[in-house]
């Protein structure tokens, strides 16, 4: 299962690479924030050695390479992903980037 989701995502990654989409790189800024409950992730911070199960759609879908993490379940061992979608205004607090593990 695990190699099936490693093979989905270069699959998407190179999809959007032939489709023109332009890279973000580390440092610029996300194009939308998170819902309520969620914390806003550069997605390079969110790959290397973890013991958590992630949830729900982590595929970066505006190209900005940020991402909406909610910690759920005892311990908060599940991370439910999806892509920052929702408008700054008029609560820019909802594109305040955290840093992995907070």
């Amino acid at each position: 299962m695990r190699q099936l989701l490693v093979v989905l995502a270069i699959a998407s990654m190179l999809l959007f690479a032939s489709a023109g989409v332009a890279s973000a790189e580390h440092g610029t800024e996300p194009v939308g924030g998170c819902p309520d409950g969620f914390m806003l992730h550069h997605m390079h911070e969110m790959h290397g050695g973890h013991h958590h199960h992630h949830i729900g759609n982590d595929a970066d879908q505006n190209g900005d390479l940020y991402l909406c993490v909610k910690h759920v379940g005892k311990g908060g061992k599940n991370h439910v992903h999806i892509d920052n979608n929702v408008p700054c205004d008029p609560d820019p607090s909802r594109c305040e980037v955290h840093a992995h593990g907070m």
